[in-house]
């Protein structure tokens, strides 16, 4: 799979495809939620990016295969043990609570588990979906977004195979980030040191997708060099963002993902030093 270029839809033109894909993926959490053992880190809700798809699919089901949100077309899919479709469903003109139906329905037809799907109890931006509006699937930048996701998955599943350090790469349906962590660890008796990377396909505070690095515990800091892209932040969180905008500049394929590398670079190592300087 080789990198896309991103920028065929302007970035600020996402909003409304993101804020559906992002109610959309609720469906895959919810069957997480309600059908696989919970873990801590609420990654049971989280999911993986499939390519030859096109979509986010969550975790298996025993017994049934997975869920999957493709976003080409804004579809569920329930795929099998082999990754093959066994059922499809358009969410255009469905509300969630029907597209949650509906994958209930499929757990049930083949062989999975039944009953009602329960959503995460974690607050979601406002949208008409939440009021019962339907979805609709009409914007085209349900591909541009589609591009972005697997763009990133690519990049960050590369990072997380050259470093040890590195969890699976995951996204999260409470804020739709697609992230890895760099776990650090720490001194005895110290809370583990992060550094998480991932892209955001925007939010409240940013509405274009941006790229991010930071660190955890968050530490005060000015970094020694500047970065070759992007800026830093320290309201709501602290550390390196990469603007959409921005990475698209780059223009060529092989120059946005170019781009990427050095403000990875750049801001890991930033980050990794505010880190080092708060230890004892």
């Amino acid at each position: 799979m080789a990198w896309q270029r991103l920028g065929a839809v302007a970035p600020t033109a996402l909003i409304p495809a993101r804020e559906e894909l992002h109610w959309a993926t609720q469906v895959l959490a919810a069957a997480g939620e309600t059908h696989l053992p919970h873990r801590p880190d609420t990654s049971h809700t989280a999911a993986v990016w499939l390519a030859e798809h096109g979509a986010l699919a969550g975790f298996a089901l025993q017994g049934v295969g997975r869920l999957a949100l493709r976003f080409g077309d804004l579809s569920l899919l329930l795929l099998d043990g082999a990754g093959e479709i066994r059922a499809a469903q358009p969410l255009a003109g469905l509300t969630l609570a029907g597209a949650c139906d509906w994958a209930a329905q499929a757990f049930s037809r083949h062989g999975g588990p039944g009953g009602a799907l329960r959503r995460p109890d974690y607050e979601m931006p406002p949208h008409p979906i939440a009021e019962g509006g339907r979805f609709t699937a009409a914007n085209g930048a349900l591909a541009e977004l589609g591009r972005w996701f697997a763009n990133f998955a690519l990049a960050l599943s590369e990072l997380e195979a050259s470093r040890p350090e590195a969890t699976p790469v995951l996204c999260w349906p409470h804020h739709f980030d697609i992230a890895t962590l760099l776990e650090l660890g720490g001194a005895a008796g110290a809370a583990t040191q992060t550094i998480g990377l991932g892209l955001s396909p925007g939010d409240v505070h940013l509405p274009e997708p941006y790229v991010y690095v930071n660190h955890w515990p968050e530490q005060s800091f000015a970094p020694a060099q500047p970065l070759p892209a992007g800026e830093w932040r320290s309201e709501g969180w602290r550390g390196a963002q990469l603007r959409a905008a921005e990475l698209v500049a780059a223009g060529s394929a092989r120059a946005q993902q170019a781009l990427l590398a050095r403000f990875f670079d750049s801001a890991i190592a930033a980050n990794r030093a505010a880190l080092q300087s708060s230890a004892p």
